[in-house]
């Protein structure tokens, strides 16, 4: 019976599947056995966790075919959907960072081997880049969906994602993968080679890991498309006449406006070359001392391409009516004087209206109209914005390389008395240079304008196509780089205090100590440093910060095997930390499981934990960013704002981005947030092997370090007319009617507060042939709630899907179905999104099918093989032009492996 009970365990604590890699018959698991599970040090049951844990093994990983963990963890419901993928092209510089609870990357604290692994994000952020983690060295993955601070310290707010490596392997073994897209691009590949030994004293494993991973371009894709207001020609916005204007391509001639395909030149997804070097290895000095080591290094190169840049009014294209060619002045000139014409008709009209309105003694309610002249006093004045982008100079191609590394060495050993104590240090460092071919220097620009460029008068062309003295006057590689370093030592004790006796057994113990100081520069190129570029103007960013730690936890195992108390106890665990930025913060957590019959189990967990400001958010000085946007007021949306006076007849939106003020704040307090937990697990007696678990959580956020919603901010303004919404400081227009001005500077005006039910079902079933497994996985979002200070304003983000990211569809679920036989499996997963509303558009649910397939040819070779998303389930647009990246970009994708071992 117990050995049935801990296949249940496991299937609770929520791994994917039981049978190993190269299982060839389905057995039940060993006996129990006290072991370290994430969010305690203390070595317990797993089945005794206060809070829900869900497990990922090595099989698992394997059976599905990924080459990154985020793209198996972000499957999970539990997962958020705000972290960047592969998905990001536009800002998301090759990074794969995930996170739990929709809380954000920087509140969820990722472990490797239950350690802190440096940050490697592109300049200095707080978060970790999967890339850097090769996935063949994996023995499984923990999810702790429960607030651990009080365990780990800082950032684990949301919970906590722990990857266990593999420590032990005898051999040689190789694996290869690859994979293809239906429709075109994608494509991947993957070798990887693990090998090490076991000696009498030890052990040592390593392994080597090169991958590819191809490009998704918006023509590989029949529903991807994207349109520009800015063409290689140019294209001319008034308040007269018609509007807007094209320029025809002798660079004198106005044409109709028409939006100009920039898609042709995008891509959905971007590249990436890595290449990973891992080990680790253990050596016995004496019976009860082991010294231990981890090191790895990972060398990646990633690269995205854009549209050449775009250049209009608001970012810095100064062109005025005196830079146009005498043909367009005279053409807009007649323009104007129709319009001119027409309202001096127009007011004509009203005033001898007037007149007989004033003779009839001015009836109430109807006094004519006085028409407006909004089409300015002078051609010259109606002229709102010329728009361009040069084409001819090519894609913005941006490519970073990176290189981090970490290294971990340490000693743990066994005490007399039974009690284990372990002490580390671990160094780990980020490097990357990071570089966006054909940039365009703004300051040049305006040389070219004010003709002190010193090119010959014929030779520059700027309608209808820029020329390529221009073209090559002004274009430049923009190049940054970025470097974090993290130092990381600490000491811990363990063990039972045989001196404290409850019913169930000895007082559990675990205490230590440690400290961590983390540093990191990031030092963008001059030309943007100045505000010399038409892309995002930068500071410089340095800072460090240094943490001193002390932590206790207790168990204590009050019952056990008693009448209606097959289990109680109860956890408990307090963190002092004192950082050199802000002073000491406390943490604790409080937690107890009881199970009346060993059939039924009840768990709940309550806790505080924080998250200190990171290097990023403390000391990066003031920068622009163009964030992907839609205004309200744009007379061209079906949907537009009703609180848009400010704006001019038929105005448009430059493009969809928006000059947006980002920086850091060294003013900044830690986040402070209670999590609590409450579940049920219950596997019942009346069957074997299934599982039901059911778990509540809420977590509440306070001073979260977070900027405006930016959309949120404009829809309150534009559509809400909330008067807060609309403050200068935050939200400012030029005269145009373009917005020049978005404040999105970090502080601690935010509030989070956000529940759900996490449910869980696992069946197995055991046949001659073979086992069946099932499982099916939700969580039901019951509340996201975002107050921000600035604005005073509560957001509703439950069914909220945003334009490019961020997805808190009321539910989210995964489930499977696997046939293991003795040296062949097969298996289905279905993964579903659930509806929502993006600010434009009702999104109807995504659902995914995956299947894949192994055979154990032999003891030595496997062969495995899937289709990711059989039935080409294409990504709803959000607005007519955007997609999230939550949803699925490959479409219909095919893979297969085959592993080795020598």
């Amino acid at each position: 019976m117990i050995k049935t009970k801990l296949s249940v365990a496991i299937a609770a604590l929520g791994t994917i599947a039981s049978s190993g890699v190269f299982a060839q018959e389905s057995i039940p698991g060993p006996e129990v056995e006290e072991v370290v599970v994430t969010g305690s040090r203390i070595a317990r049951d797993p089945l005794s966790t206060t809070g829900p844990i869900t497990l990922v093994d090595s099989e698992a990983i394997q059976r599905s075919g990924v080459g990154t963990i985020d793209e198996l963890l972000n499957q999970l419901p539990s997962m958020g959907t705000t972290g960047i993928n592969a998905n990001d092209n536009n800002g998301g510089a090759g990074l794969s960072f995930v996170d739990l609870r929709n809380l954000g990357a920087a509140r969820t604290l990722v472990l490797v081997n239950g350690r802190r692994f440096v940050s490697s994000s592109s300049g200095v952020a707080s978060a970790v880049d999967m890339n850097n983690i090769p996935v063949d060295m994996i023995d499984r993955i923990e999810v702790l969906t429960d607030g651990a601070s009080a365990v780990y310290g800082s950032d684990a707010v949301a919970g906590v994602i722990n990857v266990v490596m593999k420590d032990s392997f005898d051999g040689v073994r190789v694996n290869a993968r690859a994979g293809a897209t239906e429709a075109g691009g994608g494509e991947n590949g993957e070798i990887s080679i693990t090998f090490g030994k076991e000696f009498d004293r030890g052990q040592f494993i390593g392994n080597i890991t090169h991958s590819q991973r191809d490009e998704i371009t918006y023509k590989d894709r029949d529903w991807a498309g994207l349109q520009s207001s800015m063409s290689p020609t140019g294209n001319i916005f008034t308040s007269y006449g018609k509007g807007k204007y094209g320029v025809d391509t002798d660079g004198t001639t106005l044409e109709d406006y028409s939006t100009y395909d920039i898609g042709q030149y995008m891509w959905l997804s971007g590249a990436m070359e890595r290449t990973s070097f891992t080990g680790s290895g253990t050596f016995s000095i004496t019976d009860s001392v082991e010294l231990y080591g981890e090191g790895s290094y990972t060398t990646k190169t990633t690269n995205q391409q854009m549209a050449a840049q775009p250049m209009y009014g608001s970012n810095g294209l100064n062109i005025t009516s005196d830079h146009l060619p005498a043909e367009i002045q005279s053409q807009l000139a007649e323009v104007w004087d129709e319009a001119e014409k027409k309202y001096q008709i127009d007011l004509a009209k009203y005033e001898a209206g007037l007149a007989e309105w004033k003779e009839q003694g001015s009836p109430e309610d109807l006094e004519p109209a006085k028409p407006e002249a909004t089409h300015g006093e002078t051609w010259q004045a109606g002229l709102t914005d010329v728009r361009m982008r040069p084409v001819a100079g090519g894609t913005r191609n941006s490519e970073q390389q990176t290189e981090t590394y970490r290294i971990l060495g340490g000693l743990r050993g066994d005490l007399a008395n039974g009690w284990g104590w372990d002490t580390f240090v671990s160094y780990g460092k980020n490097e990357g240079e990071n570089t966006v071919g054909n940039s365009i220097n703004k300051t040049l620009m305006q040389e070219i304008l004010d003709g002190t460029s010193g090119i010959a008068e014929e030779n520059i062309q700027l309608l209808g196509g820029m020329s390529d003295e221009v073209i090559d006057y002004i274009s430049y590689t923009d190049q940054e780089d970025n470097e974090y370093d993290m130092l990381n030592f600490g000491a811990s004790l363990t063990g039972d205090i045989e001196a404290i006796q409850f019913q169930g057994g000895a007082l559990g113990f675990a205490t230590g100590v440690e400290y961590r100081k983390e540093s990191g520069e990031f030092n963008p190129s001059t030309e943007t440093q100045s505000g010399a570029t038409f892309s995002n103007q930068q500071d410089a960013t340095s800072g460090d910060f240094a943490v001193t730690e002390v932590f206790a936890e207790f168990n204590l195992p009050i019952l056990s095997g008693a009448k209606y108390a097959d289990e109680l106890s109860v956890d408990a665990a307090i963190r002092y930390s004192d950082y050199d930025t802000f002073g000491g913060q406390a943490t604790y957590k409080v937690g107890a499981v009881y199970a009346p019959t060993e059939n039924l189990r009840f768990r709940s967990s309550l806790s505080t934990a924080f998250r200190a400001p990171g290097i990023y958010e403390l000391y990066s000085g003031t920068a622009q960013s163009y964030e992907t946007l839609i205004d309200p007021c744009d007379t061209s949306s079906d949907n537009q704002g009703k609180f848009c006076d400010m704006v001019g007849a038929g105005f448009t939106q430059a493009g969809n981005q928006i000059a947006t003020n980002i920086g850091g704040n060294e003013d900044l307090q830690p986040e402070e947030s209670t999590s609590f937990t409450a579940g049920i697990v219950w596997t019942p007696s009346f069957t074997e092997d299934l599982s039901i678990t059911l778990d509540y959580f809420n977590v509440e956020i306070k001073d979260a370090i977070t900027s405006t919603d930016l959309q949120q901010l404009l829809d309150d303004c534009y559509r809400s007319g909330i008067a807060t919404a609309c403050n200068e400081e935050l939200v400012r227009r030029d005269g145009t009617g373009q917005i020049v001005h978005l404040e999105g500077s970090l502080q601690n005006i935010g509030e989070i507060n956000t529940s759900g039910i996490d449910i869980d079902v696992v069946q197995n079933f055991h046949y001659d042939t073979g086992k069946l497994a099932l499982r099916a996985q939700a969580t039901h979002l019951l509340e996201y709630d975002e107050y921000n200070a600035q604005t005073e304003q509560t957001t509703d983000k439950v069914d909220y899907i945003g334009a490019t990211g961020d997805a808190f569809t009321k539910w989210r679920g995964l489930a499977s179905a696997t046939w293991y036989a003795d040296n062949w499996d097969f298996g289905a997963d279905v993964q579903y999104i659930g509806d929502g509303h993006s600010p434009y558009l009702d999104m109807p649910s995504h659902t995914y099918l995956n299947l894949k397939g192994g055979w154990d040819v032999n003891d030595a070779m496997r062969l495995t093989a899937g289709i990711d998303n059989v039935t080409d389930r294409e990504p709803s647009t959000t607005s007519g032009s955007d997609w999230n990246g939550t949803y699925d970009y490959q479409g219909r994708y095919a893979w297969a492996g085959v592993t080795y071992q020598f």
